[in-house]
């Protein structure tokens, strides 16, 4: 009997290691889909994601996960997506595809109204969330920074940031102003705007062309009335990732500048054409932590002809959802300032350090 029992343990025993290590072959999947469910998506590591996709861009999934709130997953990390909720992919070629979909491999199937459609997971470009809108191509960040000191001096600092973005497959839309302003016992010692638009065609995924960029600029205390460069040009990037961007572009441009006032029998406008050269490095440094460094140079063609610099550097840090801290360093260049009819020349540079807040829309 004791000869029976132990035989009989030894069998349930093994019975158990050899069920567990079946399982263990075995990967653990989520249930298939239903109209109530949200996305599952499985990373490269086999972990699984229970949450709403975002939206897919450059490389870089944004996604709305039930327990990690918002995270942003490398494109090439997801390896698997199971969704029931209506989503539209657009391709390289610009052509969307709209509906559920599945995603393994390489290969994507979406049930659309005409039937299911198979892609190549490689065509895929971007994902919105829903049927395609205008609104689905836009976003917008916002920031101010903000400086008041009262005592033995009263000032008021002011800095303000818009920035508004349109990307699609194959284009992009950049549209930017800069505002600084500055009183120091109700005097103004800062007072500068600058705005700038740029349309970029992509002709490869690293290859671009600008076929229009414009700029306005104005600084009463440069002497600038109003400056106004608009122009052309091509560029490529060195890198396109999730988490590195840098490219560099030059073309051509026209200027012109307007001062506020000049010296007697001295011109109040020049035009000159300038050839414009700029590189941008945009980096994530850690989760939480995102770098942007930008340098451009207009190098003006003709007689004495000005030379300018721009160099902009921002520190974003994630705070809370999508309120980030900033920390930026401006530094401008010109080479030939415009002396103003009191006799005062300005200085050629300008660097200037800010600290505030931001918003993603």
């Amino acid at each position: 009997m004791l000869h029976h029992a132990r035989n009989l343990t030894l069998i349930t025993m093994v019975t158990l290691v050899a069920g567990s290590a079946t399982a263990q072959k075995t990967p653990w999947a989520p249930p298939s889909p239903s109209a109530l469910d949200r996305d599952w998506i499985r990373l490269s590591s086999g972990e699984w994601l229970w949450g709403d996709i975002d939206l897919l861009r450059d490389e870089s999934l944004d996604f709305d996960s039930e327990e990690l709130d918002n995270v942003t997953i490398d494109w090439v990390d997801v390896v698997e997506i199971r969704s029931a909720r209506v989503l539209t992919y657009v391709m390289i070629n610009g052509v969307m595809v709209t509906g559920t979909s599945a995603l393994k491999g390489d290969t994507l199937k979406v049930n659309t109204s005409e039937g299911e459609i198979e892609i190549s997971r490689q065509r895929v470009s971007s994902i919105l969330e829903g049927k395609p809108t205008e609104l689905n191509f836009w976003s917008a960040k916002v920031g101010a920074d903000l400086k008041m000191r009262s005592g033995n001096t009263d000032q008021q600092d002011l800095g303000i940031r818009i920035s508004l973005k349109r990307e699609a497959a194959r284009s992009k839309i950049d549209l930017r102003f800069v505002g600084n302003f500055s009183k120091v016992d109700s005097i103004k010692t800062v007072d500068n705007r600058r705005i700038n638009a740029e349309w970029k065609i992509f002709l490869s995924r690293f290859f671009f062309v600008t076929p229009a960029r414009g700029e306005a600029f104005t600084d009463k205390f440069q002497n600038i009335d109003l400056r106004t460069t608009v122009g052309a040009g091509l560029g490529y990037y060195f890198s396109r990732t999730s988490k590195t961007d840098w490219f560099v572009d030059l073309g051509t441009s026209y200027q012109n500048t307007e001062y506020r006032s000049v010296l007697p029998g001295e011109e109040d406008s020049d035009s000159i054409m300038s050839l414009p050269l700029r590189t941008t490095l945009e980096i994530e440094l850690s989760s939480t932590i995102d770098l942007t460094a930008e340098y451009g140079v207009q190098l003006g063609l003709g007689h004495e002809a000005n030379t300018i610099h721009n160099t902009f550097i921002l520190f974003e840090f994630d705070l809370i959802g999508d309120i980030d801290f900033n920390a930026s360093l401006t530094w401008d260049h010109i080479s030939r300032p415009k002396t103003n009819s009191e006799g005062i020349t300005p200085k050629k540079d300008d660097l200037a350090m800010a600290y505030g807040l931001s918003v993603d829309f």
